[in-house]
């Protein structure tokens, strides 16, 4: 017998993942609590083809996941779009394929949508290291500067929001990660929702030299 389904979750696989079938039954005990029929969308940003082969080994077990392969590498906003395509809820959930918030607090984030037409997580407390949380409060000084925001983690992959912020508000290459800025300035209702940080999440990131002037263009493109 068919169900309609309330919550689309979005998973992108890009550059950066943990291991899929841990992460992906970890988020699903925190789905199975809200009492919502949800599917499970995994989008490969290119060639992965061990994390293809372990979600279609969960598909076989009849997980109700929905595997989506791009031809090449387009961006995580692109692989979002390619599951929003694919999509049927009205609710959209996007999680990250990787440890950066615990999955128990998945229940938090979609209560915070009372009232709201997207909701993101903002890391706190923060555990990870000092370096991480500069780099954080750096970009956010620039972001915030030049948009007239007050968003405190933008780079955070766990975000909730209605089906019409992402048909009228379109993202590409890497730019999901201003999609609350965006969608804010577009009139939806936006608020950040303070979730815990993954304790896995801890490591010092040192990014390439080109992400950060990257990260400046994306801003000044979108802005």
């Amino acid at each position: 017998m068919s169900h309609s389904i309330d919550l689309s979750v979005i998973i992108p696989i890009s550059e950066r993942f943990d291991e899929v079938t841990e992460l992906y039954q970890a988020y699903r005990s925190a789905l199975d609590t809200t009492g919502k029929q949800y599917e499970v969308i995994y989008v490969l940003d290119g060639e992965f083809p061990d994390c293809r082969a372990e979600l279609e080994a969960l598909r076989a077990t009849g997980e109700n996941i929905t595997i989506i392969q791009l031809a090449k590498s387009f961006g995580e906003a692109t692989a979002i779009t390619a599951g929003f395509e694919n999509s049927s809820g009205e609710l959209i959930l996007n999680l990250p394929a990787y440890h950066q918030v615990e999955p128990a607090e998945i229940p938090k984030l979609l209560a915070g949508m009372d009232g709201n037409d997207m909701v993101i997580a903002r890391r706190w407390p923060r555990v990870d290291s000092g370096l991480n949380q500069f780099q954080t409060k750096a970009f956010h000084f620039f972001a915030n500067a030049l948009t007239e925001s007050r968003f405190r983690d933008l780079g955070c992959g766990a975000r909730a929001f209605r089906r019409q912020v992402m048909v009228e508000v379109p993202v590409y290459g890497d730019q999901h990660r201003f999609l609350p800025v965006l969608a804010q300035r577009r009139g939806f209702r936006v608020a950040e929702v303070d979730v815990a940080q993954s304790t896995r999440d801890s490591f010092r990131r040192i990014y390439r030299p080109g992400v950060y002037p990257r990260r400046v263009l994306d801003v000044l493109t979108v802005f």
